[in-house]
């Protein structure tokens, strides 16, 4: 082999293996990078805690305000895979207000299913504001209603700065049905944009 031939596969050779060591150092970087996001996100923090005491605050004013019995925060979120690799939609109650006497439900709220409730957030997806009797119900909604001893609710939908659907917040009439409430809608939309951002 003459040497001239030599350089070249020494040089080639060389080349490939720098190479595959950038490659492998950028991955490892860009793996420990994410880690340590994740990780970051993951962490409760103390600006956590400040943001979850203001929208609870922010609920409680909210809930006296519009003299509900019960007001929550609801937000959408992925709650794994179909088999076909379709994602489920589901929601959970994140935070909750009540009336002195009134029962918290919030641990019951958890990982609901979307298609638990299709005609609900389909009105949600086509009205800023809407009350809700518990006679208007179907048959199965209506007996969940009852059996809570909901009279009414108001359902606000939360959206984004891109216009998406991330929650809702609804408030609760257990002792009594509110009359006038429609002529809050306007009034409701508008404290509902203040907490949009905590939650998108």
């Amino acid at each position: 082999m003459d040497t001239e031939l030599l350089k070249a596969v020494i040089t080639a050779a060389g080349s490939i293996i720098a190479a595959l060591i950038t490659v492998m150092i950028k991955n490892n970087y860009d793996e420990k990078k994410a880690k340590s996001a994740k990780e970051k996100e993951e962490n409760i923090e103390a600006s956590d805690i400040e943001e979850m005491i203001q929208v609870q605050e922010w609920l409680e004013s909210f809930r006296e305000k519009y003299q509900f019995d019960r007001a929550s925060i609801y937000q959408f979120h992925n709650g794994g895979k179909y088999f076909q690799g379709k994602s489920m939609k589901k929601f959970s109650m994140t935070y909750e207000a009540v009336a002195p006497g009134y029962e918290k439900t919030k641990r019951d709220q958890q990982n609901v299913l979307a298609s638990e409730y299709p005609r609900w957030i389909s009105e949600m997806l086509k009205k800023d504001c809407f009350a809700t009797l518990s006679e208007d119900l179907d048959l199965k909604d209506r007996h969940e209603m009852d059996r809570m001893g909901i009279q009414q609710f108001v359902t606000v939908p939360v959206y984004c700065i891109k216009k998406k659907l991330v929650g809702f917040i609804v408030g609760y009439n257990i002792s009594e049905i509110h009359e006038s409430i429609e002529e809050q809608f306007d009034s409701l939309v508008e404290d509902s944009k203040i907490i949009s951002g905590y939650l998108s």
